[in-house]
Formats: structure tokens, C-alpha cells, sequence
């Protein structure tokens, strides 16, 4: 081996030895690293899209990241009005009463359900930790319907109400 080749070679070895880096809130998590839950909940919506004669887009665009308890992971926000159906509108593939949204929270190194609601969500990231806003539908006696968003914070691994609030501009 000659030595113009020998730094290369130390380069790539020394590459290999050290440690991969963290993950942190906004680095994100790929398919195979999510929870075996919520890659099975993505499964299922996968099934149902081609059940209804749909194809299944990237299931990916169902979910998102944001770290709500401050813990410095990322936690989870799967949303099945936002999976992806070519060939059906978006939300067709949701089980009644509708579409919903799932919390999963990372702690100490374990994923946690925190919170499921029927309805979608925005999140606020203007706040430190950022809070979850949901858009969910309220069914009032008279068989009507209005749309609520109310604010959620996560703490201690439980769910808050903050009151209401809006997604607009967000």
C-alpha cells in the first residue's frame, strides 16, 4: 500500500469508530425508526388506502416531529387525515367518527401514547416548548356540528388544556 493512501485509509476507519450522533428534536426520525405502533398504524392505513382502490403515497406525510416536553427528543404527531391515498381524498381512508391524531411522547428512551383525539392539529411553534393546537369537531345536541381548536401542553407525560385558540397563520 503506498502511503498517499494511508491517510484515506485512517480517515475512513476513524469514521467508522465513532459513535453516530444524536437525534434531536428537529433532526426528525426516518420510517424505521419510529415506534413498532405507529409503524403498524401506518401499515393499517396503507391496507385501507388499497382496500378503497387507493395508492398509498409516502406514508411519512402522516407524520411529524416536535419536541412538546422539552426532554430534548423528538416526539411524534401522527395525523391520519394527512396520509396520502392517490385516487381518494384525502381523510376517505379514516374509520368513523373521522380522522385522528395521535402524541407519541419519547421518554427516558421509551415511546409513550400521550394523547389520541378525533379531529387535526397545528403546532405552535412560536412557544418554547411548542404546544399542539387540535381542530376537532363538536357534535351539539341538536345534531349540529361546529369546529373547536383547543391548545394542548405536554407535561410529565399527560396532556393540558390550554384553552382555545386557532391554527390560522400557522
Amino acid at each position: 500500500m503506498s502511503l498517499r493512501k494511508l491517510p484515506w485509509l485512517l480517515l475512513i476507519v476513524v469514521g467508522m469508530l465513532l459513535p453516530a450522533p444524536d437525534i434531536h428534536a428537529d433532526d426528525g426520525l426516518g420510517f424505521n425508526d419510529l415506534p413498532e405502533r405507529i409503524r403498524n398504524q401506518l401499515f393499517d392505513l396503507s391496507r385501507r388506502c388499497a382496500m378503497l382502490g387507493g395508492n398509498a403515497g409516502n406514508p411519512m406525510d402522516a407524520v411529524a416531529f416536535a419536541d412538546f416536553d422539552r426532554d430534548g427528543m423528538p416526539d411524534i404527531v401522527l395525523d391520519e387525515n394527512r396520509f396520502a391515498c392517490d385516487g381518494l381524498r384525502l381523510g376517505a381512508i379514516c374509520m368513523e367518527p373521522g380522522c385522528r391524531t395521535y402524541v407519541t411522547l419519547s421518554q427516558d428512551g421509551r415511546w409513550r401514547p400521550a394523547f389520541d383525539v378525533a379531529g387535526s392539529y397545528c403546532i405552535d411553534f412560536d412557544r418554547s416548548p411548542p404546544d399542539l393546537i387540535t381542530i376537532q369537531r363538536n357534535f351539539l345536541a341538536d345534531g349540529s356540528m361546529n369546529i373547536i381548536n383547543i391548545r394542548y401542553e405536554f407535561r410529565k407525560g399527560m396532556a393540558f388544556q390550554r384553552g382555545l385558540d386557532t391554527c390560522e397563520g400557522r
